[in-house]
């Protein structure tokens, strides 16, 4: 991918500046900004990250600029070069495939978690996003079911009960962002669905064994099927 000229970056990120009402912490505002532009693609593998650049563009100082991309160099989102500035890391098959394993065994876990303890509610919770899921599955929309996906995982994430595991969740998200917006064909949604719908069947059987087996093989699916669709967009 191709970088964005600096001179374009006002344009590029004008729908992440920071306006005017945000209070309090505008480190963090700074780095929800950046973080968002970054995992929407708008500023892409490769791309420079020239402070004085940013703060403009953003509508804020240099200052939260920096402290801004010190929290994203953490998260692995970019990388800082010695009197050079900063860029955007680049992502890798290797890369993708490991976060995936990653996902695979927390969620694992999580599901295990989940279907040792769940309560109605919860339950209800995961089969109402089943719900959408299916009726944007059959709708064809796309946007709508992805949109209902993340909500099941971040679902079985809170319902699991532990903050370190949903911490560490949260940052396996970020990671399956970077891989770019997914467009699910008709015949991924209908295999998410059913893939889903093993996980919700073994947490109605409160079957913690059952449930993180399903867990495990839906990541196996969705790495195998994000791999078919990298490779394919490298042609």
């Amino acid at each position: 991918m191709v970088a964005e000229p600096e001179r374009d970056l006002a344009d590029v990120l004008a729908a992440y500046r920071i306006t005017k009402n945000v209070r309090g912490n505008i480190v963090g505002a700074t780095a929800d900004a950046l973080r968002d532009a970054i995992l929407d693609d708008v500023l892409e593998p490769g791309a420079w990250l020239r402070e004085v650049v940013l703060a403009e563009a953003l509508g804020v100082s240099r200052t939260p600029v920096r402290e801004a991309l010190a929290r994203l160099e953490e998260e692995g989102l970019v990388v800082r070069e010695r009197g050079a500035g900063a860029r955007v890391t680049q992502v890798s098959l290797e890369d993708m495939s490991v976060v995936y394993q990653v996902r695979g065994s927390l969620e694992s876990l999580a599901a295990r978690f989940v279907a040792a303890r769940i309560s109605a509610p919860q339950l209800e919770a995961f089969e109402q996003l089943q719900d959408e899921m299916r009726r944007a599955a059959q709708a064809g929309d796309s946007h709508a079911f992805s949109n209902a996906n993340v909500g099941f995982h971040r679902q079985l994430s809170l319902a699991a009960g532990n903050a370190y595991l949903s911490r560490l969740l949260s940052t396996v998200e970020i990671g399956l962002r970077r891989f770019g917006a997914r467009t699910f064909t008709p015949e991924r949604m209908a295999a998410v669905v059913e893939e889903h719908q093993q996980i919700v069947r073994a947490f109605a059987a409160q079957d913690p064994d059952a449930a993180a087996d399903a867990a495990s093989r839906h990541a196996a699916s969705a790495r195998e099927s994000t791999v078919e669709r990298l490779i394919a967009d490298m042609r």
